[in-house]
């Protein structure tokens, strides 16, 4: 009996919080000066959060009207960062998973999917 340990696409590292005062129609500072996401009226924004685009980040979005974000330099540099974060500790938890089954279940072979 093999167990299939599946990866779960985690996208929580892609959402910006929106500034409030751009929100508002009041912030003095322009997209690549604020440290918040100004997103225009084809984002989806949900709880004052708005998600960066994938493709965007790779450079590669041919979406006519993304409904995600497409961030400024400072912003796509915090979420690269945060990417690898998040991935690092994706891996982490897999391999401690991955050992935890094995202890569960001795001479199991795990099968990546």
């Amino acid at each position: 009996m093999a167990l299939n340990v599946a990866p779960v696409r985690d996208t929580k590292w892609l959402t910006l919080e929106v500034c409030r005062q751009f929100q508002r129609g009041t912030c003095s500072r322009s997209d690549e000066e604020c440290k918040f996401a100004h997103p225009p009226k084809s984002c989806q924004v949900e709880n004052g959060r708005v998600i960066a685009c994938f493709d965007s980040l790779k450079g590669r979005c041919t979406r006519e009207n993304c409904k995600y974000l497409h961030p400024p330099t400072h912003l796509k540099t915090q979420l690269e960062i945060n990417g690898r974060n998040n991935l690092i500790q994706q891996k982490t938890a897999a391999a401690m998973l991955a050992q935890q089954m094995q202890f569960m279940f001795p001479g199991t072979p795990l099968q990546p999917v």
